[in-house]
């Protein structure tokens, strides 16, 4: 199976030194972003950072068919969401892989059109329950997201207090 992962997700794993931690959450998956997801970070280059050189070499650049820009082309009409988003939906729809966004209504658009989706607390949730990390060690992933990203998260008691939830 693939997966395609949005510009917001990989930057901030990234920014962390993270990105292998995606690897061993979802190890033997082709971890894949679209063209506009690659212009997006290619954007982000230019501008000086030099985080995005670890992105390109961890995600693939997957084209899309016909089909899916069809779908694309017909989401634009319809939402204000971004290219990179609604490029990886199209496809996610038409090859039934799963999507990785950190913005809520992507993925809730992306939910509605049946495509499974993750985001950065269920990322944390699903590492801590996994084993890969303790609890203390996603309370220090958090914290490090919040300040490498400027990321505010804003349910960390619940993260992993799910996190507890499911191991019983």
């Amino acid at each position: 199976m693939s997966i395609l992962l949005d510009t917001d997700v990989l930057s901030a794993f990234a920014k962390i030194g993270g990105l292998e931690l995606i690897n061993e959450l979802f190890s033997g998956e082709e971890m894949l972003i679209t063209n506009g997801v690659y212009e997006e970070l290619a954007y982000i280059k230019e501008s000086g950072y030099g985080f995005v050189d670890q992105i390109f070499t961890f995600a693939s650049n997957t084209p899309m068919r016909g089909d899916e820009l069809n779908i694309y082309h017909s989401f634009m009409e319809h939402t204000n969401l971004g290219k990179g988003e609604l490029q990886c939906i199209a496809v996610c729809i038409v090859r039934n892989y799963p999507f990785i966004t950190n913005d809520r209504k992507a993925k809730n658009f992306a939910s509605a059109k049946g495509v499974l989706t993750w985001d950065i607390p269920d990322l944390l949730k699903a590492l801590w329950v996994a084993g890969i990390k303790s609890k203390e060690e996603v309370a220090i992933l958090m914290r490090m997201l919040e300040q490498k990203d400027l990321m505010v998260i804003k349910n960390k008691n619940q993260i992993l207090e799910s996190a507890i939830d499911s191991m019983i």
